[in-house]
């Protein structure tokens, strides 16, 4: 039996709490600045994560599933057996997951204060890719940060909310694993940017 409704009405995690044990592919649409997107699950497990009928890998899957969370909005459908037609799990616990993403948006929220400039250009230290197993937002950037990028940058060749990508930078700048050049990325200034050249002249 499908079942469907309004995550005003039932907010995601008490979905996903009421369907753990189900198998099924549960859809979401008509969220803002979010693509609609289909959560297979089976009994205990969220199998994929996918957006425009293709599966997200693992860290985009983790960003995307933090922004439902928050959304509190949107409608859904459960169709149950349904299965993904690729290959690509996931395969990660239910409530594990749900545990660690309410972590992660509350050390957003204490560190937010403390994230670098989305325009501060950053670089990959020495020693940063002996921890590429271990820091999967390290691995996925290395390729940047090698040459240098700033938040913005990556939030854009990664696909990740931006806060996202500054919260991770944080993290690994305190690890010894980045390094800011003490430039920043060039474009347009903003206000504060036009004022402080006032301020030079």
């Amino acid at each position: 039996m499908a079942l469907f409704g309004s995550l005003n009405a039932l907010p995601l995690e008490e979905l996903l709490q009421l369907l753990a044990h189900k198998e099924g592919a549960l859809e979401i649409w008509n969220l803002k600045n979010i693509p609609a997107t289909t959560l297979y699950l089976k009994p205990g497990y969220i199998r994929s994560i996918d957006q425009h009928g293709k599966p997200l890998e693992a860290l985009a899957a983790k960003a995307t599933l933090q922004a439902l969370l928050q959304a509190r909005e949107g409608s859904f459908e459960f169709l149950p057996e349904a299965k993904p037609k690729h290959k690509v799990r996931l395969n990660w616990p239910v409530e594990k997951v749900l545990l660690s993403t309410v972590t992660l948006q509350d050390e957003l929220e204490r560190y937010r204060p403390y994230f670098p400039h989305p325009k501060a250009i950053f670089k990959a230290s020495e020693v940063a890719k002996k921890y590429l197993l271990e820091e999967s937002f390290l691995a996925q950037s290395l390729p940047y940060l090698e040459k240098g990028v700033s938040a913005e940058g990556l939030s854009k060749a990664l696909s990740l909310p931006l806060d996202l990508v500054r919260f991770h930078l944080f993290r690994l700048e305190r690890k010894g694993l980045v390094q800011r050049t003490g430039q920043m990325e060039s474009g347009r200034l903003g206000l504060l940017g036009q004022l402080l050249n006032g301020v030079r002249l």
